[in-house]
């Protein structure tokens, strides 16, 4: 999953992976993509010596410091006015790029994540122009190391500053508070979901028995929304009409209120959905999960197990819905932290009366619709669960554009949650962010593989 960089690239006429060495060549002379505090071009190459390496690493390190941006090497720009002016290729070979990555890994502490794109001049040629992205990170500072110190570089507009000794020491802490934050507030998030659900549904409903499934995003770097009557009415407006989940024809959602810092769109027919989309573009899905009949045996006295493409088709649904809302309308950015969570709400016995202490809902298994026509449905789990949590990060424009990236983080944050039933990953989708028709039973194969192929994902 590439980062993702969308003042840069509305710059370069194209993503950092699209863009041709033509478009990047042409900047020479364009006024428009000058230097800046997401944008730096490098003519002079990067030497092998000690001079050389430390210059590169105080160079991602700035970047990684900030707001995350792009280092162009091979193209030099005029000092005066930060303007490329001049194409110097430089060398693309595999000796190249893996110098780069080494150095950075061992001249910068904790080391940041840089993806390279490297843009060949020509078919066959070894030189043309390296693209180094940087995102903006959550580890950061990130120091130089110099021998018996550290240095702490930051981008400053189109130059680099240093950090200072309080300036180090509130980053310091920002990054201690933001893991703290992050994982404090996915969790809040999920609980507000889940408790909306079972206000608007009622108890009736919930004795029914079919699990919960909750889907949580909360990005790392946090938007803002105004919530007001207007922009209430527009989302509302948008969402009501909307069709978030895939390979669907009706929209999903009947109604809408307003809560604390957050929009709440429900339905309240079967099968029911919640959804909670924060001012800061965190969000939050709640669904029922449909039940399929399997088998009794000795390890499962209970009939039936929650569907697992049912199970797949809510996550990516809903990762794209919250990413799409959270990029779009709260302008947050960069990687977001994502949970799935699986609730089994099926009660135990029939009587009013429980005892303390015991458990109320009984474990559940995963089950898959069976492809034979005898059987409803089979077990395909070791082991069974009352709840069980699922986590995984992802790039937000990723999972907000909707293609092989949403499957791929979706694969990782379902195989999280599955594992915990002895399932080691979805059979629905893979890691590479392929779709296996074989692993969807009807209507969903066809359902979801139509999706795909309206948004270039691969089937398989």
């Amino acid at each position: 999953m590439s980062p993702r960089f969308p003042r840069v690239e509305a710059l370069l006429g194209a993503s950092l992976e699209q863009v041709t060495y033509a478009q990047l060549a042409s900047l020479v002379g364009n006024p428009d993509p000058r230097e800046d505090e997401d944008l730096d071009y490098k003519g002079p190459h990067y030497s092998a010596d000690q001079a050389g390496r430390a210059e590169l690493a105080k160079d991602v390190a700035a970047l990684a410091n900030g707001i995350g941006g792009v280092l162009v090497l091979g193209l030099a720009e005029d000092r005066r006015t930060s303007i490329p002016n001049a194409v110097t290729p430089v060398e693309l070979t595999d000796g190249k790029v893996r110098q780069i990555r080494q150095t950075i890994a061992s001249n910068l502490r904790p080391t940041p994540r840089i993806e390279l794109f490297p843009k060949h001049d020509q078919p066959g040629s070894i030189q043309g122009i390296l693209l180094i992205a940087v995102p903006r990170s959550l580890d950061a500072p990130h120091a130089i190391v110099e021998q018996t110190r550290l240095a702490y570089p930051r981008r400053n507009g189109s130059t680099t500053a240093w950090l200072t000794e309080a300036e180090i020491a509130t980053a310091y802490r920002r990054r201690f508070e933001q893991l703290a934050d992050r994982t404090d507030r996915i969790s809040r998030i999920d609980h507000d979901v889940e408790e909306t659900a079972e206000r608007l549904e009622g108890r009736s409903f919930l004795e029914a028995g079919d699990p919960l499934l909750t889907v949580s995003l909360v990005p790392d770097i946090a938007g803002d929304m105004v919530i007001d009557h207007a922009s209430v009415q527009r989302v509302s407006t948008q969402e009501l009409a909307a069709v978030p989940l895939l390979g669907r024809t009706a929209a999903t959602f009947y109604s809408s209120m307003v809560g604390a810092r957050r929009i709440v769109l429900f339905d309240d027919r079967p099968p029911r959905y919640v959804a909670e989309l924060h001012s800061d573009g965190s969000g939050a899905w709640a669904a029922r999960t449909p039940m399929l009949g399997i088998a009794q045996d000795d390890s499962n006295t209970w009939p039936y197990g929650a569907d697992t493409d049912s199970i797949v088709t809510l996550v990516l649904s809903a990762l794209r819905h919250l990413a799409q809302h959270a990029v779009t309308r709260t302008g947050a950015a960069g990687t977001a932290a994502l949970r799935v969570r699986l609730e089994s709400q099926t009660p135990i016995g029939g009587g009013p009366m429980r005892l303390p202490n015991l458990p109320r809902t009984r474990e559940i298994h995963l089950a898959h619709e069976a492809l034979v026509p005898q059987e409803r449905g089979v077990r395909v789990s070791a082991t069974a669960h009352r709840s069980a949590v699922g986590r995984a990060h992802a790039l937000l424009n990723d999972l907000a554009d909707g293609g092989i990236g949403l499957v791929q983080a979706a694969s990782l944050l379902i195989s999280d949650l599955f594992q915990h039933y002895g399932l080691a990953e979805p059979p629905q989708i893979s890691r590479d962010g392929s779709i296996i028709a074989s692993g969807w039973s009807e209507p969903e194969r066809t359902q979801i593989s139509t999706w795909a192929q309206q948004v270039s994902v691969p089937v398989t």
